[in-house]
């Protein structure tokens, strides 16, 4: 993908989380616009374990654009069913 694409995604407002798929098979979930921040021309910087409000993550990740294959969007926790309570 190009940056362009990614960086519109980036900038959408509203902002629509989003998943990252790499070419290599990894894959990351973009759940608010500053998990990712592109670093020069060419590479993606991904903040792992970032909570919204906070400055400290757990871990990072980069790759250029070129290793990304695809964007998708980020499915939600429990994929919308509502949980039963135990008998």
């Amino acid at each position: 993908m190009t940056k362009d694409q990614i960086q519109s995604e980036l900038k959408k407002v509203p902002f629509v989380p989003l998943r990252l798929h790499l070419n290599n098979g990894k894959s990351f979930d973009i759940p608010f616009p500053e998990v990712a921040q592109v670093l020069g021309n060419d590479q993606l910087l991904v903040l792992i374990g970032l909570k919204q409000g906070t400055h400290q993550a757990r871990s990072f990740d980069t790759f250029t654009f070129a290793n990304v294959a695809r964007i998708g969007p980020r499915p939600t926790r429990g994929g919308g069913k509502r949980r039963r309570k135990a008998s």
